[in-house]
């Protein structure tokens, strides 16, 4: 009898004593993951953390930094902003609700842009003992007018996402309309955007999958009627890390490289002229980037404000020496439209061989590691149109590099070095292609 006592006090204690425990796990959780972020454009640090039996209270600050803060001081927006959270321990994980904080700093702008009576944003986030967190944030309907006569307004912003403990997640957004308009009488609408993306942030880059689709995005001038129009529009990207072991035996090494995949599609664009193109498709894949050099380059351009001082030049030639140095492709594997002229299409791949030491202090040397290949093909018709082209028109066609054939003009031809062949096999220096095609 006393040993079942005991098990069932032990149960009760243990019971009793979970929330603690849970409530404490998710106050290190969130000291982790929410309690403190930084970035170029954003700082998310702590203010307080109250942590209770069965609930926690805590206060988050954002800050806006760099060009954000700019924007926001130059309108006299608050470029702090604090959210509250009210955090539920529960038997396998934590629950949070935030909703932002309407202080004295941010009271009036927040009524401005959402009234005096709404919530602008509400986040909700679970958080398993295991760091896994599934999160849905929703930002309410949101109105802007200045004195100037820019206003606006939007629908819903819905986004949701999950994050492991690894670091690993995925995510998704939504907004059904959002529409801008200017003092000089202009306006952009943008309609039916969703998207999202699977991978994980790296710390600079998002290793991974995301993609965008806009159902419309249309400007217009109603001053003098001139607009411009795109239907479905469909963004991708894919970003992927290959590591490959080099050096000896003795001194190992782990070389890491970044392969870089976008694509753009527009099912329809219609001109400020009105014209009317179609199924325009871009496919660009940028591969075996040196890793290093590009996360130099990428934090470089983090920090560039105006003109580039000395040292900064010189980082940019170290990094920019680097990338070379290792080799690398750019692949633009498709060019095309439906233009009211007929059809355009092409491609254009340049690689340059590694190997190649400090090629910022002698550009000329690139040319001895460089190799591709570039096509295209397009309505003779397009030459006529532009003034002034017909003199250059008649020096390529008559050294071999364009093809006329019936009403289609053709482009064909490879890269080797410091050397240029020509589709119908003849070959000339490279440099007499620029001055050709730029004289």
């Amino acid at each position: 009898m006393l040993g079942k006592i005991g098990a069932v006090a032990g149960a009760v204690a243990v019971v009793l004593c979970w929330p603690l425990a849970v409530g404490q796990i998710g106050e290190r959780i969130y000291q982790d993951t929410v309690g403190e972020y930084n970035s170029p454009y954003v700082s998310v640090t702590t203010e307080s953390y109250e942590r209770g039996y069965l609930t926690s209270l805590a206060v988050s600050k954002i800050a806006l930094k760099s060009s954000w803060k700019a924007v926001f001081e130059e309108q006299g927006w608050p470029t702090e902003w604090h959210i509250a959270h009210d955090i539920h321990h529960g038997v396998f994980g934590v629950t949070s609700n935030s909703t932002l904080v309407i202080d004295d700093q941010v009271a009036s702008q927040v009524a401005a842009w959402w009234g005096s009576d709404a919530v602008p944003l509400q986040l909700t986030t679970r958080t398993a003992l295991t760091r896994k967190t599934d999160l849905d944030l929703t930002l309410n309907p949101f109105v802007y007018d200045d004195e100037n006569g820019t206003a606006f307004k939007s629908e819903p912003l819905t986004f949701s996402g999950e994050v492991s403990a690894d670091g690993h997640g995925s995510f998704s957004y939504t907004l059904k309309d959002a529409l801008l308009q200017t003092v000089a009488d202009e306006s952009m609408q943008v309609s039916g955007v969703t998207g999202g993306g699977e991978g994980r942030w790296d710390g600079r880059f998002w290793i991974g999958n995301q993609q965008l689709q806009i159902g419309t995005l249309a400007f217009a001038n109603h001053e003098t009627q001139e607009s411009v129009s795109l239907d479905q529009i469909k963004v991708a990207s894919h970003n992927t890390l290959i590591e490959s072991k080099t050096g000896t035996e003795e001194s190992p090494a782990v070389s890491t490289r970044l392969n870089n995949s976008n694509q753009l599609s527009i099912a329809s664009l219609t001109s400020l002229d009105g014209q009317q193109f179609q199924t325009f498709n871009i496919d660009l894949l940028l591969s075996d980037l040196d890793y290093e050099a590009v996360t130099r380059l990428s934090a470089l351009g983090d920090q560039l404000d105006g003109e580039l001082s000395s040292s900064q030049v010189q980082e940019m030639s170290l990094a920019l020496d680097l990338l070379v140095a290792k080799g690398l492709t750019v692949n633009l594997k498709d060019i095309s439209v439906v233009a009211p002229e007929g059809p355009i299409k092409g491609n254009v791949r340049l690689t340059v061989q590694p190997g190649l030491a400090r090629a910022s202090q002698n550009l000329a040397q690139v040319t001895t590691k460089l190799d591709g290949e570039m096509y295209f093909e397009f309505p003779s018709e397009l030459l006529s149109l532009t003034e002034g082209l017909e003199p250059q028109t008649d020096r390529l066609v008559q050294s071999g590099v364009l093809t006329m054939k019936e009403d289609r003009a053709f482009l064909s031809l490879k890269l080797v070095g410091d050397k240029v062949i020509l589709g119908n096999g003849d070959q000339l220096p490279l440099a007499m292609l620029m001055m050709l095609l730029l004289s």
